[in-house]
């Protein structure tokens, strides 16, 4: 299967959300220029709040700032996938078990994949540490440094909440969002923003021509996303995320002129916060591990691969 291999990093890279810090422009943290669209709808924001009620700008300033302050936390997602196309469709369930600490990034994943038509099953484990990054399907590989490098520059929003802030709130259209309080918590939802989104992507491909930006592009290259709908549920009292969960409507081309249609429904729920110390790669990992190479992975070889589906 063409990205056999890089599911695994697009998932860490979602860990991230998808933003470089260290690679923004120089301006002003956590402001958006007045001439983006979602700079206006940003500052929009703002002006919703009533006086002594928190508005979701402050909210999730509050959460990101929040955040920032974490050194370690689990979390448990489920996703349920429907793909449809002419002729049939199928549905996957996928469960993952994650732990994840932040000063130095590193990052333990267990996930069991099921297509619940044919009830078939694929287990994988990740790990991603200073020793490397490797996940296991069929066997023990490792990721190249480069692009375990760019993951690590990835990683740098943690240090810079204000400018992850500008990049979440370039992701969503704010015109949409809804504000629900609760006795423990707050509920966020809102869509995703189509150029916002792009233009993250753009951001990573720009600024990693390696792996990170190979990988980046050549799924851009396939999917068409229709709609994003987030809900974030942020702790009143830590201002911690309890949840983040999404709804994706998209079109993936799998053959020039053939698309399938996927939706998704993600669910995530963040629990242990700064209750994990060390996350440490077993040591036959490292010895069994073999380097791959991610240039072939998403662009073989005529013939290469031929017999995976």
């Amino acid at each position: 299967m063409k990205f056999k291999y890089c599911f695994p990093l697009l998932y860490v890279t979602l860990l991230l959300c998808a933003c470089n810090g260290q690679q923004q422009p120089e301006e002003e943290a956590g402001n958006i220029p007045a001439d983006n669209d979602n700079g206006e709808q940003h500052e929009e924001i703002g002006d919703s709040e009533t006086e002594g009620d928190p508005g979701a700008e402050e909210i999730l300033e509050r959460s990101v700032e929040a955040m920032s302050e974490v050194y370690s936390f689990a979390l448990r997602m489920e996703t349920i996938q429907e793909v449809h196309f002419n002729g049939g469709g199928f549905r996957t369930k996928t469960e993952s078990e994650n732990e994840v600490t932040t000063e130095p990034f590193a990052y333990y994943e267990d996930t069991t994949m099921v297509d619940e038509d044919n009830d078939e099953e694929i287990h994988m484990e990740t790990y991603f540490t200073e020793e490397g990054f490797f996940t296991h399907v069929d066997e023990w590989v490792k990721f190249p440094a480069d692009v375990e490098s760019d993951i690590r520059g990835l990683s740098e929003y943690q240090q810079n909440p204000e400018q992850y802030l500008e990049m979440l709130t370039t992701q969503l259209d704010t015109d949409s969002l809804e504000i629900e309080e609760n006795e423990d918590h707050y509920t966020i939802t809102v869509r995703g923003h189509d150029e916002g989104m792009l233009e993250v992507a753009m951001s990573i491909m720009e600024n990693h021509d390696n792996g990170m930006g190979m990988i980046i592009d050549d799924i851009m290259s396939v999917v068409d996303v229709n709609e994003v709908i987030y809900e974030i549920v942020i702790d009143k009292e830590t201002h911690y995320y309890q949840e983040f969960n999404a709804n994706v409507d998209m079109n993936i081309e799998v053959e020039e002129g053939e698309s399938v249609t996927s939706q998704q429904i993600i669910s995530t729920t963040y629990e242990s916060f700064n209750e994990i110390n060390e996350i440490t790669v077993p040591e036959e990992v490292i010895e069994d591990a073999e380097e791959i190479n991610v240039e072939q992975e998403l662009d073989p070889e005529p013939g290469a691969g031929a017999e995976e589906e």
